[in-house]
Formats: C-alpha cells, structure tokens, sequence
C-alpha cells in the first residue's frame, strides 16, 4: 500500500496541496480551498515565513487558524476541527518538501520501522481511502495475527494531538542529545525546529498541540509516534521481551502476546516512553482478551453482525440505527450504517417510482435525535433529512420543520460544524435564515476574514482575503435535495473519527 514516503518530494508537495490533504472533514461543495492553496504555492514558491510577515508576527496573534468547534458527545464534549491558515499551510508544506528536508524524514521514518515487530499502518496513503488502509491493515491484519499469538491488548493515547509537544518533533528528527544542545534549539535550518516554530507560529506560541484534521498535521504527528516506537523497541530490547508483535494506527496500539505477563510488562514500558513525549494512556479505553477474533474487531461491529435484523420497514430502520447509537455512540458501524441509509434514500429517489415515504414527521424527528446524540453523523443526517422534507410540497411546512431542528440543535453546544450542513439543507428553502460560525457567514457575505493575516504582508494578505472560496454559482444552483454527487462525495468520505 503506496503512503507518503513513497513519493518523490515534487510528488508530496502536490499531494499535501491537494484539498482533500488540506482539510479531512467534509463540507458542502460550494466551498473550495483549492484556487486559494494554488494561487499561494505558486507565489510563496522559495520563499520562507520569516521574509514574508509583518512587524506583526503570527505568534503572537490569536485566530491565525480558524477553529470550527463540534460537538463530540451529545453534552459538552467539543472536537477542534481546524482550517490551518492557507499562507502557513503553503510555507510548511514548502519546508518539509525541500530535497535535503523530506531525504531525512524519509531516512527517519526508516529507523522508525526497522522493527519488524512494531507495525504502524496510520501513515496518509496515497491510493486507497484511509477507511480501507484500517479495515485491510489493520483490522484483517489483528485477525491473523490469532494464529501466532493468544492475548490481545488495546491500549490508546488520551488526546493525542492536544497533547503533542511541538519540541518533541525536533527530538524525532534530530534525536534529544542534538536537539537539546543551545546552538541548535533556536537553528531554523534544522527542519524539526522549522516544523516545531511554523506550529508555534499557527497556535498563539503555544508549544502544547496541533491542529487537527488535515493529512499533514497526521504526518506529522507520526514523526512523534515513531519516534515513540522507536524508543519503545531500544526499552523492550533491554528487557528481552522479544515475543510480542504491535499494530499502532495513529494514538491506537493493539499489542499481541502468548501471555498476559508480557502484554502487561509492554503496556509499562510503552506507558513510560508516551510520558516522556507528554502523552499518557487512556485507562478508560484499555482492555485485553484472550479471544483474538472478536477482539480483533470494534465491540460496535461486534453487536451489529449479532442483532441487525433485515427489514422493508423504513421507520424500524431508523429505530435499529438509533439503538445502535444508544449502545455505541459515535461508533464506526453507526457512522457506515447511516451512510448505508443515505445510499438508500439516494437509490430510491433516483429508481423509477422515486421514494416513497409514510410518517414522514416520525421519520425527521428519530433523524434529528440520532444525530443529536451522535454528531459525528451530522452531515450524513442532513443529507438524508434533505431527501425526507423534499417529499412535503407545502413550502411554509418545510420551513416550520426546518426551524424546529434548527432550536433542536441550538440546544446543543459547540455546534459551528453543525450549522455548516444545517445551513446547506436549508438555502433553497429559506437563505435568510441565519447560523452562527465564520463559514457560515462567508456563504453569505464574501467579506468575512475566516483566517487573522495581520501577521501576512500586504500582497500574501490581499490573496488570502480576495480568492474566494465559495463557489458563488453551486451554492446558487443548489436544491433541497442534496445531488448525486454531493452524496457520492459523503458515502466516500474517509476521515476517521476518533
């Protein structure tokens, strides 16, 4: 399975420019980020951060990156989606592709591996979806693994990105021996300082986190990640535990044994090395079995293939799919399984006798509280409440039912991603109707600044605010019924939710 690091550094230059790199949630295709990322590649093309600001510098400056704050629970749990300035975004893709730059990352990421025994199928990957790279190399790969080992554990990071030390990059890269030393802890020609001062540069000087949600903040988080496998392997060979194989995807270990007394003894070790990089373990998530087929697979999935029961009956549909959600909120097999009714309403709507529905009302408000408990299926939802109010044919109707989903959620906090899609499904009923959250109002005002450039100078500036990344004539021609293609482009969505 071809990743990054088999790419060439024109090659990871263009595939950290595309959109789909930029950011790795979805939202409605009237927005585009591509024309902005073009245009500044080619001007900020050889030229570096510090050349191209102001008096003002970027970290010392808030809103530099614009956070779209989700709902991650239901309550008041929030996920930071993140929409890296495009200007910062361009000058670190630059950094890391340069010749001399990416052949050390390369050669790093190659020290990182050379334990057979610790595999890490997280890194972004270049010609299939992440979704499958899990499922084949991950998920397939543990069941095998039953035939060599008898005791599976799975452990993960609590807040992995929030938690990155930015320092920690320049460890990897350089080792700590090397990076601690005073002439080099200040060295932009070192490319983990680079990398460590266009984080700080992005986040207010804070050297605590990442951003979240795009393939480079992944990449880089990996640099961190294998570095960690690299120090667990040095302690484990110290110790002489030499029966064990790991599978890491991203901040998840799953760690095979043929004995809980080793499995322990690791997940110490691996405790104590994640503490030196200022991550901890999650206790919460941690748990071990001897049954290292069904272990091998999410408990959410597990209870699907037991209790999903074939139905014609659109509204027990729902029911099955909401006691999912009651059992494993935000789950993988909710989130497929949602996507799997969205196909349906798509396929039937398309078919020859077109969708038929009954209850309708029934149908929006199981709907609605599904998503409400589960955010992650909020752009799913809508998609699908799209399809279902289109089929009432009073105007005024749909606009009293859009308004009480709309005071539904408002309940909700932190629901800015939330408004992005509930604002989608409702321009071609109401446009004046208003949601609360920079994207939102740039739909309907160009002049909104989504990024802070007071730190750009003036001509980076002007592209920044004058590209524009609403597509004036979809968000024009667009129905209440979400397309085809909007459609296609949710149920092939890859961004993993954890």
């Amino acid at each position: 399975m071809k990743t990054v690091l088999d790419l060439t550094e024109a090659e990871v230059k263009a595939f950290f420019l595309k959109e789909r790199s930029y950011r790795s949630f979805e939202l409605p295709e009237y927005f585009s980020f591509q024309k902005l990322l073009d245009s500044l590649a080619k001007e900020l093309s050889g030229k570096n951060l510090k050349e191209s600001t102001t008096a003002v510098k970027p970290k010392d400056i808030e809103g530099v990156n614009y956070t779209l704050h989700n709902n991650k629970d239901g309550k008041y749990a929030w996920r930071p989606f993140q929409l890296i300035h495009p200007a910062m975004y361009v000058f670190l893709v630059e950094e890391i592709t340069k010749a001399d730059n990416w052949k050390l990352i390369q050669d790093k990421f190659k020290e990182f591996s050379a334990n057979e025994k610790i595999e890490c199928h997280s890194l972004p990957v270049t010609e299939v979806n992440q979704i499958y790279a899990w499922w084949q190399m991950v998920e397939q790969r543990s069941i095998t693994l039953a035939l060599e080992f008898n005791h599976l554990l799975h452990l993960d990071i609590t807040d992995c990105y929030g938690s990155l030390y930015t320092h920690s990059i320049t460890w990897a890269l350089h080792t700590i021996e090397e990076s601690k030393k005073p002439e080099n802890r200040d060295n932009s020609n070192l490319i983990g300082v680079s990398i460590d001062k266009h984080l700080q540069a992005m986040s207010y000087g804070q050297t605590n986190g990442i951003p979240q949600c795009s393939a480079l903040m992944d990449f880089i988080a990996e640099i961190v990640l294998g570095f960690g496998d690299l120090l667990l392997t040095d302690e484990l060979n110290k110790i002489g535990i030499v029966d064990y194989k790991i599978i890491r995807y991203r901040d998840d270990y799953r760690i095979f044994t043929n004995s809980v007394q080793d499995s322990s003894e690791i997940a110490k070790v691996l405790s104590e090395v994640l503490m030196k990089l200022n991550f901890k373990i999650n206790s919460s998530k941690t748990n071990s079995t001897d049954d290292l087929v069904l272990g091998s697979l999410k408990q959410d999935k597990v209870h699907w293939i037991y209790n999903k029961r074939k139905t014609d009956n659109v509204q027990q549909w729902l029911i099955q799919l909401f006691v999912l959600g009651k059992e494993y909120p935000n789950s993988g097999s909710l989130f497929t399984e949602t996507k799997h009714f969205l196909e349906w309403l798509q396929a039937k709507e398309s078919s020859k006798d077109g969708l038929q529905l009954d209850n309708i009302n029934v149908l929006i408000s199981i709907l609605v509280n599904l998503a409400y408990n589960n955010p992650r299926l909020f752009e799913l939802v809508t998609a699908s409440l799209s399809f279902i109010i289109s089929k009432i044919e009073d105007k005024n109707e749909q606009k009293e039912i859009i308004l009480k989903i709309k005071r539904k959620f408002s309940q909700l906090p932190n629901t800015n991603y939330l408004n992005v899609w509930l604002q989608r499904l409702t321009l071609k009923i109401d446009p004046s109707i208003s949601y609360s959250g920079k994207l939102c109002e740039k739909v309907t005002d160009k002049n909104i600044a989504i990024w802070n450039s007071d730190w750009l100078n003036a001509k980076f500036k002007k592209i920044v605010e004058e590209t524009e990344i609403i597509i004036e004539e979809k968000a024009a021609k667009i129905e209440t019924k979400f397309s085809e293609a909007e459609t296609e482009q949710l149920v092939e969505y890859d961004f993993l939710y954890s």
